[in-house]
C-alpha cells in the first residue's frame, strides 16, 4: 500500500481516487507533505515528467527537475519541448496522451460514434487538437461538463490525474 493522504483531498472529493490512483503509483507528487493542490495548474513540464515516470524513466537525473521526461518525450515524438514552463490546456493534454499512445502502438482511430460537435464550445479546439479530442472524448479519457469540453482552459492537477486513471485503466 503505497497510498497517500492529503489535506485538501479528503475521501469524499470528486477526483481523490484519481489523486489517489496517480500518488500511489509515484506518477504524481504532492505539493508538499500534506498538500495535493487539486486545482493547481500543470505545465508541460509536469506531464512530460508524469509520463517518463510511468515509462519507467529516471526523471532525476539532469540540470533540471524536468530535463529527464523532456528529453524522454522529444525523443518519443511526444512534445518539441518547447515552453516547458507554460501551462498545459486540457487540448494539449489530450493531444500530449494521444501521441503517447500512438507511439506505444495503440489504437488511436476515431470511431464513428464519437462526434465531439455534441459540446457546445467543440468549435473552440484548435485544428490540431481536433483528432487528439475526439479521441479522448471517445475513448472516455475525457469527459465534458455542463455540456462543454473547455479546450482552452488550464488542465488542474486533479483533471489530469483522473485523465491519466481512465488512460491507463482503458488503453495502456
Amino acid at each position: 500500500d503505497n497510498s497517500k493522504d492529503f489535506a485538501d483531498v479528503p475521501d469524499s472529493y470528486w477526483g481523490a481516487d484519481a489523486v489517489d490512483f496517480a500518488t500511489s503509483r509515484e506518477l504524481f507528487n504532492g505539493t508538499s507533505e500534506t498538500a495535493f493542490t487539486p486545482d493547481g495548474n500543470m505545465t508541460r513540464a509536469m506531464i512530460v515528467t508524469v509520463l517518463a515516470r510511468y515509462e519507467g524513466v529516471d526523471t532525476s537525473t539532469g540540470n533540471t527537475w524536468y530535463d529527464a521526461g523532456r528529453d524522454w518525450a522529444m525523443a518519443a515524438g511526444i512534445s518539441d519541448g518547447t515552453n516547458m514552463d507554460g501551462t498545459l490546456t486540457r487540448e494539449q493534454l489530450a493531444t500530449i496522451l494521444y501521441r503517447y499512445a500512438q507511439s506505444k502502438g495503440y489504437d488511436v482511430s476515431i470511431g464513428e460514434e464519437t462526434n465531439i460537435l455534441s459540446y457546445v464550445d467543440a468549435l473552440d479546439i484548435s485544428e490540431y487538437a481536433i483528432p487528439a479530442m475526439q479521441w479522448a472524448c471517445g475513448t472516455g479519457i475525457m469527459e465534458g461538463a455542463d455540456g462543454r469540453l473547455s479546450p482552452q482552459d488550464e488542465a488542474t492537477r486533479v483533471q489530469v490525474a483522473t485523465m491519466l486513471m481512465r488512460f491507463i485503466t482503458t488503453i495502456a
